[in-house]
């Protein structure tokens, strides 16, 4: 673990938070070129990274407020204290409330700037997997975010050391070190890589308006449900079997898959001849009349 990247004027600057500013900074590159090549304008995908960016950090925190009141009780300016825990940065964001915030500033954004959203929404939607990649990483560094008990004999393991948020969480509920645990980072991480190629490729086949977006949704709900399976959350943080992200992957993938659906079923009703709709006559042909004298 390396939770300190590094230190400016005996200021420790963590890895997760250079990781993150990392991942905007190369999202935003990225989603400008691909603004540009596709016709649109990449001042206004500069323009909205801005609101993105504190939209995904404010909804981010907010979710993990949300699960994580008690936390807070007694000291409410902790929420929002960028020095809290002697260091640099807001510790406890959830990415899943990031990844609402940033759609939801991203649609008022174009919404209030008269531009269409879906076309500037797949122009960043291989931004959203390059986040995921470099985030988790950061989370991986801060062990933070950690997995549950590999098996035994299993090659991918961690043994996180005493100084770590997943040592210390693992020590306090379990009396014992963070030894052997799943690496449910690095998963996330290769997951997010393996989406931004696939939106890439996507991209080269003149795909219909939105449909990168919409697969964008789906693509991270999936990975977010299947890695939930091997993260670590105690009994108060989940609803019956699932986790709170879980629920909410579960909604996001019937979300893109309708919105999909209702793109095809459209095209297939316009693609129809109106029923309703009365022919018009066919014109008689012309006969030569000759006058008999």
């Amino acid at each position: 673990m390396h939770p300190t990247m590094i230190n400016i004027f005996s200021l420790p600057i963590p890895s997760y938070g250079l990781m993150l500013a990392l991942s905007f900074l190369l999202g935003i590159w990225i989603a400008t070129r691909r603004a540009k090549k596709m016709g649109l304008d990449p001042d206004a995908v500069a323009d909205m990274s801005f609101y993105l960016i504190i939209s995904s950090i404010v909804g981010s925190r907010l979710y993990y407020v949300i699960l994580n009141f008690d936390e807070f009780r007694g000291n409410l300016l902790a929420i929002i204290n960028p020095f809290h825990g002697g260091s640099l940065g807001i510790g406890g964001l959830v990415m899943f409330g990031g990844f609402i915030g940033a759609i939801l500033a991203g649609f008022i954004f174009f919404k209030l700037k008269k531009l269409p959203f879906l076309p500037y929404a797949d122009a960043c939607a291989p931004s959203v997997g390059i986040g995921v990649f470099l985030t988790r990483i950061g989370c991986f560094l801060n062990g933070c975010c950690y997995g549950t008990i590999a098996r035994i004999g299993s090659t991918f393991s961690v043994t996180y050391p005493q100084t770590s948020p997943a040592s210390a969480a693992w020590h306090h509920q379990h009396s014992i070190g963070a030894h052997g645990l799943q690496p449910s980072q690095l998963y996330e991480s290769a997951g997010g890589l393996v989406m931004a190629l696939i939106l890439f490729w996507v991209g080269t086949k003149k795909p219909f308006t939105g449909l990168q977006f919409y697969l964008t949704i789906i693509m991270y709900s999936v990975l977010r449900f299947f890695v939930e399976l091997t993260r670590y959350y105690s009994a108060s943080e989940k609803i019956g079997p699932l986790t709170h992200n879980q629920v909410i992957s579960i909604f996001f993938v019937l979300l893109g898959s309708a919105l999909i659906l209702r793109h095809y079923l459209k095209k297939e009703n316009d693609n129809q001849p109106d029923q309703n709709q009365t022919p018009e006559p066919a014109e008689e042909p012309v006969q030569a009349v000759t006058d008999k004298k």
